[in-house]
């Protein structure tokens, strides 16, 4: 599971489907070079701050920086698919939530945007499986329990309450 680290600079957020400033437990991967990582982190930072203006052409560009920068960090790849999901390129978003998976394959997060991308695209069947997959790694997350449950609901195989939404009612 993914662990997202507490930043000074509080630009992380948790919620489903929004970039975030992450890294390998708030520590310097190991992979690459630390210089590297670093101006790549710089650069995400600067990514966020534009996505949160709602600049997503310019997040794009940026996140394009930091993974030319430093590109082991699948968060990068994982911010990359929202940015280019929020402004409908959605083939092109589902490629990079692919390569964060190359370089973190129990990555829940990108699991669900992945399906996210699937969804917005009509390709139920495939967002299904990535929402399993999401919650396979993180059987307790919401977010990938809840785009389940209404991925199973769009597909007609879910009626009323399901083994999904009980699963949400006792966590919660």
């Amino acid at each position: 599971m993914r662990i997202y680290s507490l930043l000074p600079i509080a630009l992380l957020t948790c919620l489903v489907g929004t970039p975030v400033l992450a890294d390998s437990h708030g520590n310097f991967p190991g992979r690459g070079s630390k210089e590297a990582y670093d101006r790549s982190l710089q650069i995400s930072v600067q990514a966020l701050e534009a996505s949160k203006r709602k600049d997503y052409q310019k997040a794009i560009e940026l996140d394009n920086e930091a993974i030319a920068a430093y590109p082991c960090e699948s968060q990068w790849y994982n911010n990359l698919g929202c940015h280019l999901r929020f402004i409908g390129k959605l083939e092109a978003a589902q490629k990079a939530e692919e390569q964060a998976l190359v370089l973190e394959p129990t990555f829940v997060g990108a699991w669900i945007d992945l399906g996210v991308c699937f969804e917005k695209m009509s390709k139920l069947a495939d967002a299904e499986r990535s929402y399993r997959k999401a919650v396979e790694f993180d059987p307790k997350s919401y977010g990938a329990l809840g785009d389940l449950g209404d991925i199973l609901r769009q597909e007609g195989k879910l009626r009323g309450s399901s083994p999904v939404v009980v699963k949400c009612q006792k966590l919660s």
